[in-house]
Parts: structure tokens; C-alpha cells; sequence
């Protein structure tokens, strides 16, 4: 049976998102450890998200259990009026290669161009390949790079 994506629920799916984003963020930014302070700080997040009428989650449900999500956005950037932010997506990895991820952007998609959007766009860790794959099959490509240095030496380097 496919699995059916819907509306996030608050009060029902908030938990199971939460413990996603280990997974998340410790893949995608080596080093990182979610903590307390960065749960609490999501959920405060996530608790707006679902009061704004800008932003959108859905959860990719299985019978019940939540096995994916996506956050969406319409931002206003320094160039484009609206554009359409993937914020978060998220597919559990026993469900992953099956096409879920493509349909949960297909959703946000259509729901940017409702809100009328001109372009959707996102940010991905270059060391998470298969999610860069997964972004360049569904025709998101590079439009800028974001370059980081360290700056914690005092060498100043």
C-alpha cells in the first residue's frame, strides 16, 4: 500500500519529527550533536511553522506512523519577490529509493506555485550525495555557493 502524504499534525506527528532530526543534522554537519537546547528550539520552531500561514508541513504517513516530512516556506529574498524555501525533507531510510522524497517536493511545489511562487529552492549539505542526487533528478541546480571558514584560531588564518 503507497504511503499517503497529509497535513502535519501538530499534537500527533510533532514528536516523531523531533527525533528525525538526529539524523538530520549529526548526518549533514559532522561534528554536530542534537542536543536538549536544539530540540527545544526546533519544536518552538515547528510550533510557529504551524501557525503561519507562509509555511506548510506535511507527513509522509504510513497507516499511522510517520516515516517522512517536508517544511515549505514562501521567503522574499534581496532578488525575488516569492520564492518557495524547502526548509526540512526528511524519508525514513527503509522508505528511501521508492520515490516518497520526489512526491513530498512535488507537494511543496504545487503549493508554491498556489501561493504564486516563480522558483523553489533549498540548501543541501554537499557531503549528504544522495540528497544532492535526489535534488538534481528533480531539476534543482546550483544557482550560488555558500563558502564557510573557521574562524575559532586565533591565528587568524
Amino acid at each position: 500500500m503507497p504511503l499517503e502524504i497529509r497535513r502535519f499534525n501538530w499534537h500527533r506527528d510533532r514528536q516523531v519529527v523531533l527525533e528525525f532530526q538526529y539524523e538530520i543534522y549529526e548526518a549533514n554537519f559532522p561534528g554536530f550533536q542534537v542536543d536538549k537546547v536544539f530540540l527545544d528550539d526546533y519544536e518552538r520552531q515547528l510550533r510557529t511553522a504551524t501557525r503561519q500561514a507562509a509555511e506548510r508541513l506535511w507527513v509522509l504517513d504510513n497507516r499511522g506512523a510517520v516515516c517522512g516530512f517536508i517544511w515549505a516556506a514562501l521567503i522574499t529574498s534581496m532578488v525575488d519577490r516569492c520564492v518557495g524555501y524547502i526548509k526540512n525533507l526528511y524519508v525514513a531510510p527503509e522508505w528511501r529509493r521508492q520515490g516518497y522524497a520526489k512526491k513530498l517536493l512535488a507537494t511543496a511545489e504545487q503549493w508554491f506555485r498556489r501561493k504564486g511562487a516563480q522558483k523553489a529552492a533549498l540548501d543541501a549539505s554537499v557531503c549528504n550525495e544522495q540528497a544532492l542526487a535526489l535534488y538534481e533528478r528533480c531539476g534543482y541546480q546550483v544557482s550560488r555557493l555558500r563558502l564557510e571558514k573557521s574562524i575559532t584560531d586565533t591565528a587568524g588564518r
